[in-house]
């Protein structure tokens, strides 16, 4: 199968890391593969990272496009007929669309191709002006979660049956449980005691749970229990603020944004990890990447995470709520070695059900249909 990916994105986030993993599991399966991603935009400021380090440049179409939401009419037209040639010249079977921008392109460039959507936001989910007309021209639709799904159904009219639920996936060989001594080695790395619980939490620092986590630990006054953000935003410099008049500066790590092994260290500092929302990618990835890590995971009940996180594998938390995040902590703390139990379930539970292989199998099977169903029709 010859598969084009198109994710109009220029960081190495949101939708990006996973569309990735998934085109090089495709690959692995021994299907043609090309991304074309934002080529335009870049990084902007020191919490965002460039998609292009990340990306083998082997994925590269044979065709070039700016593929970008800042493109000019000029380069918007450019790309419309760069993609009507490199959907001809190279016998493409599949289009996959990951973003509202790509979703256009692919539908005004037109041809006998397949197309098809992943959903990897709930904004993507609100009407919009040309949205019934963009969602006509998708042969079949991706949710990362059963409720993106009913809202899909309900809300744009699609048909259950071209609506696939595939959950995210996450690279359990690089997140991996840490050894005694990464976990030491991170702790003096981010001057961490050996002997307190570290409740980790790693998003963009805009309202993503950073103030309900820091309001239910002093709730609880725990004066062991550790918190440690990572991530940079537009609302650090708050939370810092936040932190200060709440006395908590010996408790709280700040470490910035992270990369590579980097973040990976700062995993294997944690002893749990809170997720208050999905990111970007609507997968929940620092859950994911969490229980790839052997953590338990404090995961409040909405979107993919409703369906990731249950007591078997971490603690449910009903809402965002301070009481409702400071007695999930409390139920973590008072039992440690239930903990590990649920931390170690969630790696099995990743190893077995969220592989990108087995994202990418589930994601060629819902190709097949497509294109058995456009041959049906083109036959009668």
């Amino acid at each position: 199968m010859r598969i084009l990916h198109l994710v109009s994105y220029s960081l190495y986030s949101g939708p990006l890391p996973p569309t990735l993993g998934l085109a090089l599991a495709q690959r692995q399966l021994g299907h043609t593969v090309w991304l074309a991603y934002d080529r335009k935009r870049g990084a902007f400021n020191e919490y965002e990272e460039a998609a292009a380090p990340w990306v083998d440049p082997d994925f590269d179409p044979p065709v070039p496009l700016t593929l970008s939401t800042k493109s000019s009419p000029i380069e918007y037209v450019r790309d419309v007929q760069r993609m009507r040639r490199l959907v001809k010249e190279e016998e493409v079977d599949i289009v996959h669309m990951h973003m509202s921008h790509d979703h256009g392109l692919a539908a005004l460039a037109g041809g006998r191709v397949a197309r098809i959507r992943t959903f990897h936001a709930e904004r993507s989910l609100i009407r919009r002006f040309g949205q019934s007309w963009l969602n006509r021209r998708a042969d079949a639709v991706i949710a990362r979660c059963h409720a993106h799904r009913q809202l899909l159904v309900t809300r744009f009219g699609f048909p259950m049956d071209r609506v696939h639920v595939i959950s995210g996936s996450i690279n359990s060989e690089r997140f991996a449980p840490a050894t005694n001594s990464e976990r030491c080695k991170a702790r003096a790395h981010f001057a961490l005691p050996l002997d307190v619980p570290v409740l980790g939490h790693v998003a963009l620092i805009d309202g993503r749970g950073q103030e309900e986590l820091l309001d239910a630990a002093t709730a609880l006054g725990e004066s062991a229990l550790h918190i440690m953000f990572v991530g940079n935003g537009r609302r650090e410099q708050a939370l810092k603020q936040r932190i200060d008049n709440a006395g908590l500066n010996d408790r709280v790590r700040l470490t910035g944004y992270l990369r590579g092994g980097e973040l990976l260290e700062a995993y294997a500092a944690m002893d749990a990890a809170f997720v208050a929302q999905p990111g970007n990618d609507a997968s929940a990835r620092a859950a994911l990447e969490a229980m790839a890590s052997g953590l338990p995971v404090l995961g409040v009940q909405t979107g993919a995470l409703t369906e990731l996180v249950d007591d078997a594998v971490g603690y449910p938390v009903s809402d965002r709520r301070v009481d409702s995040v400071a007695s999930a902590i409390s139920k973590w703390l008072t039992a440690p070695s239930a903990a590990d139990t649920r931390g170690r379930a969630g790696r099995a539970h990743v190893i077995a059900e969220r592989t990108f292989q087995r994202e990418a199998e589930r994601t060629i099977t819902a190709y097949e249909q497509v294109l058995r169903e456009r041959s049906t029709r083109t036959a009668t």
